[in-house]
Order: structure tokens, then sequence, then C-alpha cells
């Protein structure tokens, strides 16, 4: 059942989907026609596998979904080089040759927030063959074994591949940082996004929608609380431009991160553990959405 609201003329419309149960379900995004997610990987008996740093391992799931944004028909997204076992937060090309996924690296590095070594999160590049499903993974170049680097979204023309890092030059625990994307073969240096984005906290989950304007969460002041859901025009050439943060039901007094818009700008998904759901992390599904337009300054 859907709950309405009206926000700032907005007749935003949110549900939790019936796919969510006590395990953790998020970072959904679309790929021709199909809908991919993260959730923990279970072993055996069904139970969420965990490291030895007690910290979850996932899997990425791809599914059909309707146009009430209810999921079904879920199956792992299976690679063809097996490697490290855990996989989550992607992002694909318009044809879907290209997948960009976060995982871990295969060397360990060094934790640069706790004393001990560990296998920092890293981002690679898979192709879709016909016939052979995922394989050619790559590492991504610029990637550095003692820094993490996670949560990949493309920009509409494919040209820049936006994530989260704690690389050098971050000033929160993760920063948001871009590389430029030559044919999928090759790639810039990280470049840390401004302090007109990031924040001295912690920015998570950026996503690019077809307008160019950018989506991430932060646990920043000025939130609802926990991390919330926050909007940044990247046509906006003025630099004074603030992010801003989007409005109840999508951000809440709990934690809202992996929003993810569809091309009609209208309708979408994000991720929240908040009062009411079914698990920790639930998938959400939004209608009405109006994305922000620019205010004039008649100042100027």
């Amino acid at each position: 059942m859907f709950l309405a609201f009206s926000v700032s003329a907005q007749n935003l419309k949110v549900k939790n989907v019936k796919i969510n149960n006590g395990l953790n379900h998020f970072a959904p995004v679309m790929s021709n026609g199909k809908i991919y997610f993260s959730q923990n990987k279970l072993n055996h008996r069904g139970k969420p596998i965990k490291t030895r740093m007690n910290t979850y391992v996932y899997t990425l799931n791809k599914a059909n979904v309707d146009t009430q944004g209810e999921i079904s028909n879920v199956e792992p997204v299976s690679r063809t080089k097996l490697g490290f076992t855990n996989m989550s937060v992607a992002t694909f090309t318009k044809d879907g040759r290209y997948m960009y996924f976060t995982t871990n690296s295969d060397e360990i590095g060094e934790n640069r927030r706790k004393e001990y070594n560990t296998f920092n999160l890293q981002i690679h590049r898979a192709e879709y063959v016909e016939g052979k499903g995922w394989t050619n993974e790559i590492e991504l170049p610029f990637l550095d074994k003692e820094y993490s680097f996670a949560h990949p979204t493309l920009s509409p023309d494919e040209k820049t591949l936006y994530f989260v890092s704690n690389y050098k030059g971050a000033k929160g625990r993760t920063d948001i940082f871009k590389v430029s994307i030559f044919g999928h073969k090759n790639y810039g240096d990280p470049e840390r996004l401004g302090d007109e984005i990031n924040s001295t906290r912690t920015e998570l989950f950026p996503f690019v929608s077809h307008e160019n304007k950018m989506y991430f969460s932060s646990n920043r002041d000025g939130g609802n609380g926990g991390y919330d859901i926050y909007s940044f025009d990247l046509e906006n050439t003025d630099t004074s431009q603030k992010p801003v943060l989007l409005p109840e039901p999508i951000n809440s007094i709990g934690e809202d991160f992996s929003f993810y818009l569809m091309e009609d700008c209208n309708r979408g998904f994000f991720t929240s553990r908040r009062r009411g759901g079914k698990g920790d992390d639930d998938i959400y599904f939004f209608t009405g959405f109006q994305s922000s337009k620019p205010v004039l300054n008649l100042a100027d």
C-alpha cells in the first residue's frame, strides 16, 4: 500500500517493496529493463555470511520489476572470473555491455581508520559477452590497494565515472571522486569533487540522473538524522550552489541512501533503514518525484 505525501508542491508516493525481509537489500539500479540490487550473500543454511572482521559479504542480484516497483524472479549475477566473493553496488552502460561494481581487493592493504590491515573495497569493470555472461573482468588502473574505492556511477554521456573513496585529498571519511573514461578501456586520474559537494563528514552512494543531477547520501550537519539524500545540479556553474536536502518521505530520521531516478525523472528507488521497515536495509519505490528547478536571482 502506498503512503501519499504532498511536500513542496510534489506528490510523492513511497512504498516498501514486497521483496524486503530480514536481510539487507540496497543499491537498486536499472539496466535494459532489469533491476539489479545488492543483498547479503547466504551460506548453505540460508544465513548471512560474515568475514573474519565481522562484516557482511554481499552478492549482486538481477531481477524483473513491474510498473509498481515490485521485484520478482531474482537470480544472482554470475561472473566467469570467480575471484573474491564480495560483489555489490553496480552501474551499467546504456547498452548493457559494461558493468562497474564494488568488490574487494585481492591484496591486503592498510585500514586507514583502524590499526589493522584489511582487504579494501575496489571497483572492477566487467564486459557482458553473449553466451558467456559477465567476463573480461579488470581492476581499474587508478586503484590503490591502500585505499577503498566503492559505489561507482556513470555520467549520462558515460565519459565520467564517479565513486566514493578515502583516497588522497579526502577530507571526510569518504568523499566523492571522479575519473575520465576513454572508451571504457582507459581512465584518467582520480579527482576529488569540490567542497561545494563534499563535506568533512561522509559522502556515499552517488548517482547521476538523466538530467545530470547528482544524488548522494551524507551524514553532514543539517539533515534529518543519520544519512540523508541530497541533490546537486552538475549543469549549474554557480559556485555558490549548495546540495539540496530531498524532502520527506524520501528522507527520514533513519538512514537514507542509494537513490536511483528513472529517465522519466518521476519514478525510482532508494534504500532506507527506518522505522516500519522489514529488515535493516530495505528498498523503497517512489513515484511523483519532481526534480527541483533552478531559482532565478533577480538581483543579478
